[in-house]
């Protein structure tokens, strides 16, 4: 076997070897780096105008900011009031300089019975940084749309409020570009206070 011919070639393989590993692995790490910093609620989400106590309230108003939105009605037994009451203490948690950047919206679901002062007095009763919005039927429906959120009237027989409204129970928590950037469902109010945490240091 002539080693001075077969020297060139098996180099030549080594060498488009290398080529492909270094392009399977350089390919492999850009994937990886746009999985990394591809939002998976991209889709999820965006700019709505509602009605406060004071007028027309719209997501954008508080770009810049970190957003904790939450759907529900002030009627609610159970979901609402525990999660009002975590961001709450999640709010009461972080420093002066932070809560400043932070901002919590809890729109009402049930156009029939919460008024613009209902849920502003409701949210508020909560922590003065929660705001409660609410809107026509069409409006409100327009927006759970666009964050998904499902909700319906529940007849409740003997109860004095007459019925109840089911509805997706998830915090959406909001980043400072008014994007989506994490679903939340049922965190507790350390939970929360690391999340915001985090989103105040990116």
């Amino acid at each position: 076997m002539n080693l001075g011919v077969l020297m060139p070639k098996l180099l030549l393989l080594v060498s488009l070897t290398i080529v492909v590993l270094v392009g399977l692995v350089a390919g492999l790490w850009i994937q990886h780096q746009d999985r990394e910093v591809t939002n998976p609620f991209a889709t999820v989400g965006g700019d709505f105008t509602l009605i406060s106590k004071d007028g027309e309230v719209s997501l954008s108003d508080f770009n810049g900011k970190v957003v904790l939105l939450f759907f529900g009605y002030t009627f609610c037994p159970d979901v609402c009031p525990t999660e009002l009451a975590n961001m709450r203490g999640a709010f009461n948690d972080l420093s002066s300089s932070e809560i400043e950047q932070v901002v919590g919206i809890f729109v009402s679901v049930d156009t029939n019975r919460d008024t613009p002062e209902k849920v502003s007095a409701y949210a508020s009763f909560f922590h003065d940084r929660i705001i409660g919005l609410t809107g026509t039927r069409e409006q409100i429906s327009e927006v759970a749309k666009l964050y998904f959120v499902a909700y319906q009237e529940v007849e409740a027989k003997g109860s004095a409020t007459g019925y109840t409204v089911d509805h997706t129970a998830t915090t959406y928590l909001i980043g400072q570009d008014g994007k989506v950037q994490k679903l939340l469902r049922g965190p507790t109010s350390q939970e929360i206070v690391q999340e915001l945490r985090n989103q105040l240091a990116s």
